[in-house]
């Protein structure tokens, strides 16, 4: 069995492919971007054209399947992306079909969170740990949960929405619909909201002051903190308390080994990490936060393909000719 995988990363900005082997070298990195706003067929044939310029370049035996990783509502046992966000029309999409009918390529899909938690069990810092939650910090929040190994997504592999565990329920709404989600308080928008709201309010002149150059982003808000300013110093205080209430919840069902955060807005640094990790215990049972490990993704940038190739290389683990 080859030990490759051509992995992509379908993202609402940029469509990324690579060929990945099974240590985690990636060969010949191409993208282009989504364009979604031209609808699924015009995505789906830049990703077959992406994949072709992998295959033409890294020349890959037919046998090599295709890992696809897309944001939204993926079902990976029937191969549709029921909803995705940031490309027009993207509902109720036959992404593995489709893809597997054009690339004559076996093709697996998944949740781009789910598999990050799969990518860093395989290829982040603690290669083949059993036991991992996962959590994607970016304009959204993501997630998933390996246990025992296993990616655990529910009966129709919609599971690990991490960002959508209802943390208070008198908090504001979330972009799912619901109220006081992790997602509404530690989320990339979250965080450009309550910086948007201290520019209103006066009460930060700092932000204030980086808001007359363009609009508000998480980075603007970190900046502000890292050079003192309380207010937003408190944001992230907040967002990190609300993600510490969520994680707490989840460690105890769980009992995980390691807690591995990602995303824009991890790029915080200390600004996220330190209260989390003060604040966490709080929320856990000692017993079971004995142990933990709490860090940063190692796989940066590269979290989708990682996750994508993981995709590939765990389905061929599992098949019956491996058990």
């Amino acid at each position: 069995m080859a030990d490759l995988a051509i992995a992509v990363d379908l993202g609402g900005t940029n469509i990324r492919a690579a060929l990945v082997d099974d240590g985690g070298k990636i060969r010949h990195l191409v993208s282009r971007p989504t364009q979604g706003q031209d609808g699924p067929e015009a995505v789906l044939d830049r990703v077959a054209a992406l994949v072709g310029e992998v295959v033409a370049h890294e020349q890959p035996g037919p046998e090599v399947e295709v890992g696809v990783v897309a944001p939204g509502t993926v079902d990976p046992d029937e191969g549709i992306v029921h909803y995705g966000p940031n490309i027009r029309d993207w509902h109720d999409v036959h992404l593995r079909d489709i893809l597997a009918l054009s690339l004559n390529r076996t093709v697996l899909i998944g949740n781009d969170a789910n598999a990050a938690a799969l990518g860093e069990a395989r290829f982040g810092s603690d290669k083949r740990v059993q036991h991992l939650i996962y959590i994607g910090l970016g304009t959204g929040v993501g997630g998933g949960v390996i246990s025992g190994g296993q990616l655990i997504t529910g009966k129709r592999g919609f599971g690990g929405e991490l960002g959508h565990v209802a943390i208070d329920p008198n908090g504001p709404r979330c972009t799912c619909g619901g109220i006081g989600c992790v997602e509404a308080y530690a989320s990339g928008w979250a965080i450009v909201r309550d910086g948007e709201l201290l520019v209103r309010s006066l009460r930060s002149e700092v932000l204030a002051r980086m808001a007359q150059s363009g609009p508000m982003t998480p980075r603007m808000v970190a900046q502000a903190a890292e050079a003192g300013d309380p207010a937003a110093i408190a944001i992230f205080d907040r967002a990190a308390r609300a993600l510490a209430v969520g994680l707490g919840g989840l460690v105890n069902i769980f009992n995980p080994e390691v807690i591995v955060i990602g995303g824009g807005v991890a790029k915080a640094g200390d600004l996220i990490f330190k209260p989390l990790r003060d604040t966490l215990p709080d929320y856990t049972m000692p017993s079971i936060y004995d142990g933990v490990t709490i860090r940063q993704s190692s796989l940066e940038e590269h979290t989708g393909i990682y996750g994508a190739a993981a995709l590939v290389f765990h389905a061929r683990e599992q098949s019956p000719g491996n058990q």
